[in-house]
């Protein structure tokens, strides 16, 4: 059944309480979700309308086989991508648990499925010893100094990392540059001047381009940072 995110959410939690306490109280969904109790009565109306819940007033919420199905689906798909933040890109556990609920409602299982045999594949694979070294090693370093001025891509070093933090609606061809992966929250790396003329050389998602040094000005970027230099 297709219901919407906000209504997992309310699943999921559900779901945990009953796990951890045996029953799910109104108060302690409204809790557990930072939500109103009215909000939180109308969201268990609901799930009682679509029959994924048992609700009843002052009584115990209690899902139904078909909530519990659609709980465990949740939960396992929270886990996976949990544990892929943690595992692979070395988030803190908070940190992954915030990430995952954030976009756990807007991948599919297929997605969810491919990441989490990702993971296991890196942590298990004897092949992938060299890639979890440099895990190890380079993962937990990256950083984003969030309190740092944004400058103009033409401004970085050569060999310095940025992330794009805002693209100026003067920028003439500025579909181009999406096209070209050149959008809000995107890494790349300045590899170089051309010999001649005004072109930088860019690396950005895993291959190199050219923008004229003119254009980069339009385009904010915040520096990287090794958190161990």
């Amino acid at each position: 059944m297709k219901i919407s995110s906000s209504l997992e959410d309310y699943i999921e939690i559900i779901s945990e309480i009953i796990e951890e306490n045996g029953h799910a109280h109104t108060k302690d969904i409204a809790d557990r979700l930072g939500v109103k109790m009215p909000s939180a009565t109308k969201a268990l109306q609901n799930l009682s309308e679509k029959k994924l819940i048992v609700y009843q007033p002052h009584s115990p919420v209690e899902l139904t086989p078909e909530g519990a199905a659609i709980g465990a689906v949740i939960r396992r798909r929270h886990r996976s991508l949990k544990k892929f933040f943690v595992n692979i890109i070395r988030l803190d556990e908070d940190h992954a648990n915030r990430v995952a609920c954030e976009i756990e409602h807007i991948i599919g299982e297929k997605t969810t499925s491919r990441l989490a045999f990702l993971a296991e594949t890196i942590a298990d694979d004897p092949s992938c010893e060299k890639l979890r070294k440099v895990i190890d090693e380079k993962m937990p370093c990256i950083g984003l100094d969030n309190n740092s001025i944004p400058v103009a891509l033409s401004e970085l070093e050569v060999g310095e990392s940025a992330v794009i933090d805002s693209i100026s609606g003067k920028l003439n061809g500025i579909r181009k540059f999406a096209d070209l992966g050149l959008i809000r929250g995107t890494m790349l790396t300045l590899e170089g001047h051309a010999p001649f003329g005004d072109l930088l050389r860019i690396r950005v998602m895993g291959s190199s381009l050219s923008i004229r040094e003119k254009e980069a000005k339009h385009i904010m970027v915040k520096k990287t940072f090794m958190l161990n230099n």
